[in-house]
């Protein structure tokens, strides 16, 4: 019989939730294997695990192996049915999807908002398209629920901080407007730092994330967390300053890279052209207009510019581009081009500089992840099981 091999940070589970840990991380185990990588007694693991059966947090799956007596059979953590309900909200538009606790998405809806209108107009129709896409699913039950967006976000209460982007909103809206409907967990994270989270390949991976869109959003990832800084802003790259006598901004100050590489700046500059929204951009960036082309080039060195600072200090595996814009091919290569030029051989040495996933996907994966992680933490677990006793 093969032991599958236990992460390190989890071996020697003790509590329920901790053991719960264990079996989601490995895809789960015999009860000899438990015994194995734990090092809990037989009645202890017994009992935890017939806490865990009768919560339905784990089941009894296919049989394994046989190793001379009767066939013991895989404890999976039990995640059939369960769903997750994501908001995605960017400046322009929005999605809203029902995913699957692997993040794979059962059913979604984009459709085109403004989010610096009034609180409830933004939020009530999302509201309604998500209870629409609940309905729809049979036999699915609902266990949290995560809402980016495009603003800084205290990830401790799920208040918006700073709202620029939404100043006619309460901080407290989303988590308000979101529990008045479902009564579940709640996620509420900065649009840029789900893409970030939901962008990465591996546990260990450090991930520079830039969302390029009406405005620029930085999200970075390392070893699985989100650095969100002192004040819920880390990642607000769209305010640095990268020229004293710039286009003035609407933070009030001059010369902010949101002027010189954002979607709104290219919308102006491109105006006289015919272009009025990021998608007619994206289609003459398709199309090959060389006007077009030219303010994408140029946006995309100043910004490569910048970043380059944010990557040698961070010195990531890799840095994706996401957003209407930042996925343009040659935008993102010519970001790649200008990073690669600016910083010395042993940051560049390695560094991957990709377009990432289209739409909202990364956002939405990034919103399941953090779900689960909120709902099913160990700690979660062993309070839900102290708390709320099974007589």
């Amino acid at each position: 019989m093969t032991i599958e091999r236990v992460p390190a940070r989890l071996s020697g589970a003790t509590s329920h939730g901790h053991l719960l840990n264990l079996i989601r991380a490995t895809g789960g185990m015999s009860r000899q294997q438990l015994l194995a990588s734990t090092g809990m007694s037989r009645a202890t693991l017994y009992e935890r695990l017939e806490t865990l059966l009768r919560r339905n947090l784990i089941y009894e799956a296919e049989s394994m192996e046989a190793t001379g007596g009767r066939r013991s059979r895989k404890i999976r953590f039990e995640d059939r049915g369960r769903v997750v309900l994501s908001f995605a909200l960017g400046q322009t538009h929005a999605t809203v999807a029902v995913s699957d606790t692997n993040g794979r998405q059962l059913r979604s809806r984009s459709v085109e908002h403004r989010i610096n209108a009034p609180e409830d107009t933004v939020l009530q129709p999302l509201i309604r398209i998500g209870t629409e896409l609940l309905d729809a699913g049979t036999g699915e039950t609902l266990i949290g629920i995560g809402v980016s967006v495009p603003a800084p976000v205290d990830a401790g209460t799920g208040y918006v901080v700073h709202p620029t982007t939404i100043p006619e909103w309460e901080p407290d809206a989303v988590v308000t407007s979101v529990s008045s409907q479902w009564q579940v967990p709640i996620v509420v994270e900065n649009d840029a730092r789900a893409g970030a989270l939901g962008e990465c390949t591996t546990e260990n991976e450090t991930t520079v994330y830039v969302k390029v869109a009406t405005g620029i959003g930085c999200g970075i990832v390392v070893n699985g967390t989100i650095l969100r800084g002192a004040h819920g802003a880390a990642g607000d790259i769209g305010h640095i300053h990268v020229a004293s006598d710039g286009p003035l901004c609407r933070c009030g100050r001059r010369g902010c890279l949101a002027t010189f590489s954002s979607g709104s700046s290219l919308i102006d500059r491109l105006n006289s052209q015919g272009m009025t929204s990021l998608d007619e951009i994206a289609r003459a960036a398709e199309q090959g207009q060389p006007d077009v082309e030219a303010q994408l080039l140029s946006a995309a060195d100043v910004l490569g510019g910048a970043l380059a600072a944010t990557v040698t200090t961070v010195n990531p595996n890799r840095l994706v581009l996401g957003g209407t814009i930042g996925t343009i091919p040659y935008f993102a290569e010519q970001v790649r081009s200008r990073v690669l030029k600016d910083v010395v051989e042993r940051i560049a040495e390695g560094l991957l500089v990709v377009a990432g996933a289209t739409g909202d996907h990364a956002a939405v994966d990034g919103l399941t992840r953090l779900v689960m992680r909120k709902v099913f933490a160990p700690d979660a677990i062993d309070m839900l099981i102290v708390d709320y006793p099974i007589n």
